[in-house]
């Protein structure tokens, strides 16, 4: 889920390994699928192993992967895994390419403070402070003496770093800051924290950011904050951004399934964002089990379920790219889909599984179509036992570009935040049990769905 790089190279054949591995606990999973009809006419659902789901999502969370991030080898891997998977399930996959333009950490981090006497103080990185890619400002260094603000159109002097508490820590305001003389900016962070990774620069879904430079920013915890707002005066600051933007290329995965032979004309459109954030300057990576190898692999077990089911049946699963950056890949699929979408139903799987014991969002952007599929989600998910809601207008997840390019779209989540962009959101934090009920559970959803009842 989108909030508001240097790659280690990997080898591929331990995942092509598992893509074999995985598909036979696939298999041996859906053998005892009932191949009989339900009620009403309709094809009784497979079960959807929430063991196979937890086994891919964890292999998506490896090392090999690398934190998945866009433009990157290990995200690269990912998208060669799951058409491996959805190839093996009778669907054709092709692969659709964009460019984008993405935050990477490419230089070194820093954040110290020299007072008068001269007693430093240095911070230490995803502990203390983090990178800021909203705004768009490029890293680097800057110096100068730290200057505490208490209303944003204060003056102050000329090459600054600003320290800024978070009620008054709007990126709309940097542009101003930037133009009076400030060399940085340092701002308390106010529901998140440092061990965070955030992408997105606030740029427009589908356009690509446009880095500004000169002026650097970071991002600081509020016991950091308190620290260095008690500085005597004349206390100077040394900050380091190590981000920067680079040109990279996207790939969505897309595969359909023509099962009555007139061409794909899918009712239902299964989508999952793959990517995630990538890693760090000294190669640790952000694993993204919850966010989203969870969704992606849910995605992947749910096609191979339909597939089974129901093989006259049109069917379509996107798996995006770059859904962390900007909602890269789902407005590239919307702006040039593969087969109309005008219409049709699209489910959105993002961050499921959780063990937290959490009521299920439904997002929709809160038009009547997008509406309506959420509510029959929130039916279908309240009659398997599960607590579950609809919300809206909530933009900033896949659904949106699907939806305002008229499909029907609506999100399904577990927004469990404890992890959230973290090195510690690992599969650990994934409940097989929860997959298990959840998937069979949208299996017999979508099912209903593609049947039109």
């Amino acid at each position: 889920m989108i909030e508001v790089m240097a790659i280690k190279r990997v080898s591929g054949g331990r995942a092509i390994g598992t893509i074999l591995a995985l598909a036979a606990t696939f298999a041996a999973a859906c053998a005892c699928a009932p191949s009989g009809k339900g009620p009403a006419g309709t094809a009784a659902a497979p079960d959807v192993d929430g063991a196979a789901v937890l086994a891919l999502a964890a292999e998506l969370a490896g090392p090999d992967y690398s934190g998945r991030a866009l433009g990157s080898p290990g995200g690269a891997l990912a998208a060669e895994l799951l058409a491996e998977r959805l190839r093996g399930a009778g669907y054709s996959v092709v692969f659709r390419e964009f460019p984008e333009r993405v935050p990477v950490n490419a230089g070194n981090a820093a954040l110290e403070t020299v007072a008068p006497d001269g007693a430093r103080r240095s911070f230490a990185w995803r502990e203390d402070f983090r990178e800021i890619a909203r705004g768009g400002y490029e890293g680097g260094r800057a110096e100068g003496p730290l200057f505490v603000v208490s209303d944003p159109e204060a003056p102050f002097p000329r090459g600054s770093i600003l320290l800024v508490p978070g009620r008054l820590h709007d990126p709309e305001d940097d542009a101003s800051y930037a133009a009076r003389g400030a060399a940085g900016l340092v701002g308390e962070l106010v529901g998140t924290d440092p061990a965070r990774r955030p992408l997105w620069a606030g740029q427009a879904p589908g356009a690509l950011v446009e880095p500004l430079a000169g002026f650097v920013k970071l991002g600081i915890s509020a016991e950091a904050f308190d620290l260095l707002s008690a500085s005597p005066p004349g206390t100077r600051a040394l900050i380091e951004s190590p981000l920067r933007f680079v040109d990279v290329t996207g790939r969505n995965v897309v595969a359909t399934r023509d099962g009555d032979g007139g061409g794909p004309a899918p009712r239902l459109l299964i989508c999952a964002h793959y990517d995630h954030v990538g890693t760090d300057p000294d190669g640790s990576y952000f694993p993204g089990a919850l966010d989203n190898a969870s969704g992606a692999a849910m995605a992947v077990a749910l096609g191979e379920a339909l597939a089974l089911a129901l093989p006259d049946a049109d069917l379509a699963i996107l798996l995006t790219d770059g859904e962390e950056v900007n909602l890269s890949g789902a407005s590239a699929f919307a702006r040039a889909p593969d087969f109309p979408i005008a219409g049709i139903s699209a489910l959105n799987l993002d961050m499921l599984g959780s063990r937290a014991d959490m009521e299920l969002s439904v997002y929709s952007l809160g038009d009547s179509a997008g509406s309506k599929l959420a509510r029959s989600l929130v039916a279908a998910l309240e009659a398997a036992g599960f607590r579950a809601a609809h919300e809206a207008p909530v933009l900033n997840l896949d659904h949106g570009p699907l939806s305002r390019a008229g499909a029907g779209a609506a999100s399904i989540t577990e927004y469990d935040t404890a992890d959230y962009h973290t090195k510690r959101d690992l599969p650990s934090g994934l409940s097989d049990v929860e997959l298990d009920r959840l998937g069979d559970a949208l299996a017999a959803w979508a099912l209903a769905e593609i049947a039109g009842r």
